[in-house]
């Protein structure tokens, strides 16, 4: 059988394309993408494809907690807020000096940012970026990145690859994702595997009361209408999201939760007393009750996640504050609504992002 990787006859594997989306940042890094054969508009939506994919389902606290690297200028450490942020206010002044450059050809010099003293010059512009809500900080990027490729696109792409032009619009387009990507990825991995533990990021999540959970719970719910909603129906049951899990079964299993804790919730009212985890075990609970619905079509999914989300809220609203934040009060609510949709948003936000986008592209 003819491996279709191999190319023409006499080429190895190492001859093959550089799949610039998934393959290691270090053979990326190696890929010369100023060659003349290279398309810049593909290898820059590739790479964008990738950054975007990083931090899929990473809620807003995640986005803020420091610790992605230290600055390079001696201040704090930089989050990944800052991060993208960065990314976003370097598009934002690209626009202005590549739209003066197609106007009178001439480009920036170091000089004109801190004397060349890019280290200060960043970390001095560090807000409004490190305490902009991370929706605020894409929308900024989602705008200014159409904007700065519509003027680079109008440069001849030897005009981009000469040696003036190239360091002002390569490196705030892809060179800019790719020298980031370094810091990002393994940034994003390891607040992923935090989330899908359950760490809230924040000192103490407990809402205040019933309006404050609904706030938290709304922002969330969000979050899950961006990522999951979207996904066609026949992707749903297509393939394993997780291990023996498709899409499908992580809404399914959702919904299991919320009824469990509407249970729990009755019983607490009447009884005074809370609802102990299922004797059998909560792995043995879970797998025996989403095989239950593993026959349910897609849109019967999502009516029965909507509607045991929405029950449990209306509990939740009845539900005395110091109740609400016991420990018992809080687990039966808040891990069985939001909490628990933060879980599986991190664990299924780069698989959502990447078929969202595979139905879009066609």
């Amino acid at each position: 059988m003819t491996d279709r990787r191999s190319g023409p006859p006499g080429a190895t594997l190492a001859d093959a394309p550089v799949d610039l989306r998934r393959a290691p940042l270090a053979t990326v890094r190696a890929v010369d993408l100023r060659a003349p054969e290279r398309d810049l508009w593909a290898d820059e939506a590739a790479l964008w494809n990738r950054l975007t994919n990083s931090w899929a389902g990473l809620d807003d606290a995640a986005w803020h907690v420091p610790g992605a690297a230290p600055s390079d200028a001696g201040g704090a450490d930089w989050s990944l807020a800052e991060h993208v942020g960065h990314i976003a206010d370097w598009q934002e002044l690209a626009e202005e000096y590549t739209a003066r450059a197609l106007e009178t050809g001439v480009w920036p010099s170091d000089s004109d940012y801190d004397d060349g003293d890019f280290d200060r010059y960043n970390e001095r512009r560090r807000e409004p970026w490190a305490s902009m809500p991370r929706d605020d900080i894409l929308a900024r990027l989602e705008a200014a990145r159409p904007v700065l490729l519509g003027l680079a696109r109008r440069l001849l792409p030897e005009t981009i690859r000469s040696s003036g032009p190239w360091g002002w619009v390569y490196n705030t387009l892809h060179g800019h994702y790719l020298d980031h990507l370094a810091v990002i990825e393994p940034w994003t991995g390891a607040l992923r595997l935090r989330q899908v533990d359950g760490d809230p990021f924040v000192a103490d999540p407990r809402a205040s009361d019933a309006a404050d959970f609904a706030a938290q719970e709304a922002a969330v719910a969000a979050d899950f209408d961006r990522l999951i909603r979207p996904i066609p129906p026949e992707r749903w049951r297509a393939a394993d999201v997780t291990p023996g899990w498709d899409l499908a079964d992580h809404v399914t299993h959702l919904a299991d939760w919320a009824d469990e804790a509407q249970r729990a919730l009755g019983i607490h009212a009447r009884e005074g007393t809370w609802l102990a985890d299922p004797s059998e075990g909560i792995d043995a609970w879970n797998a025996r009750m989403v095989v239950r619905h593993r026959d349910d079509p897609v849109a019967a999914v999502i009516e029965r996640y909507d509607r045991s989300r929405a029950a449990l809220q209306d509990a939740v609203a009845s539900l005395p504050a110091a109740d609400l934040r016991s420990p018992d009060g809080w687990s039966w609510t808040y891990d069985c609504l939001h909490g628990h949709v933060r879980k599986h948003l991190a664990m299924l936000g780069p698989w959502c992002v990447e078929a969202a986008r595979s139905d879009r592209d066609g």
